[in-house]
């Protein structure tokens, strides 16, 4: 599981890998300006991307998977999961 540190520095390289080793997609194609769509994943791809996230989190961010589009760069949803997994954590302590 990610350490609340490695959160705040997951960006758009740290995503990159992940879709380098999970989904085998070449590097040179993961820029942070690549968007999801044209790296060939579509909407299975994008749920399959969150289940493996929220593995490595711990945070639930299925309900975030509406706030990422295919049009999307990695940079943009790198910020997206950084805030949801942070926003998650931030909230256990409420209530």
């Amino acid at each position: 599981m990610m350490t609340e540190q490695d959160v705040q520095a997951f960006g758009a390289q740290a995503l990159a890998s992940l879709l380098k080793d999970y989904f085998n997609l070449p590097a040179d194609k993961l820029s942070p300006t690549a968007t999801i769509e044209e790296l060939g994943l579509d909407s299975l791809g994008l749920m399959e991307l969150v289940v493996v996230l929220e593995e490595r989190t711990g945070a639930d961010l299925n309900d975030r998977l509406s706030d990422i589009s295919p049009s999307d760069t990695l940079e943009q949803v790198a910020a997206t999961i950084e805030s949801a997994v942070v926003g998650s954590s931030l909230g256990e302590g409420l209530g």
